[in-house]
């Protein structure tokens, strides 16, 4: 027996709501990169690295090096194929499609903004793990965007609105622990991660958005 999405109602009021949101995380994102490039936000990273240096303890480290494993190249690509699996077998193709436009788009704004954007990794506290020398949160957009995606993908499966709710708070919890995670770490400026996840909510709501209408013409 095949499985098939539950349709929403008012569709357009959905689609109103995906491109707004979508607009004002990009506008966050153009916002933050722009004061990056202007070096205006270095004195409160600063600040913030400076003051969770010293709240830092053994345990609190260790589960902040399992949280950023979340966020690992190694496991959104893992988690992407099974999910890409998972779909074609439901036989949800729109979905699927989706899903790996999900990972090819921020595969290609990693490309175009480490080109624009390469800020040194934080030198006013000393790291806990150690990433590549230039730090822009790449995994943090990739990982962002994918777990929001997968949430997004999957309410459509789920029964009722609190199941639905959620999953999708589930989706956001897990994207801002990995990105406390870093700045904790010490490896990420807030600013950078704030970057990086917006970028990457924003590349996945502008997709569930487009799909949506996508799916209403199919």
């Amino acid at each position: 027996m095949q499985l098939s999405p539950l349709r929403l109602p008012a569709q357009e009021k959905r689609l109103t709501l995906w491109l707004g949101v979508t607009s004002l995380f990009f506008g966050i994102f153009v916002k933050m990169t722009s004061e990056l490039l202007e070096n205006e936000v270095h004195g409160l990273d600063s600040s913030i690295l400076t003051a969770v240096a010293k709240i830092r303890r053994p345990l609190l480290t260790s589960m902040a090096v399992d949280l950023t494993a979340l966020g690992s190249i190694t496991l959104v690509v893992l988690i992407s194929a099974v999910a890409l699996c998972i779909l074609l077998s439901l036989g949800d193709r729109l979905a699927a499609w989706q899903l790996l436009l999900n990972s090819l788009g921020a595969g290609i704004w990693t490309e175009i903004t480490k080109n624009v954007i390469e800020r040194a990794r934080p030198e006013n506290i000393t790291p806990l793990c150690r990433f590549q020398a230039f730090r822009i949160p790449v995994d943090i957009r990739s990982s962002a965007s994918l777990y929001l995606t997968i949430a997004i993908l999957a309410v459509r499966y789920l029964p009722t609105t609190k199941a639905r709710v959620l999953l999708l708070g589930l989706a956001v919890a897990v994207i801002l622990l990995v990105c406390v995670s870093r700045v904790y770490l010490g490896v990420h400026y807030p600013s950078d991660v704030a970057s990086g996840a917006s970028l990457g909510i924003a590349w996945a709501l502008l997709l569930a958005g487009s799909f949506s209408m996508i799916e209403r013409h199919v």
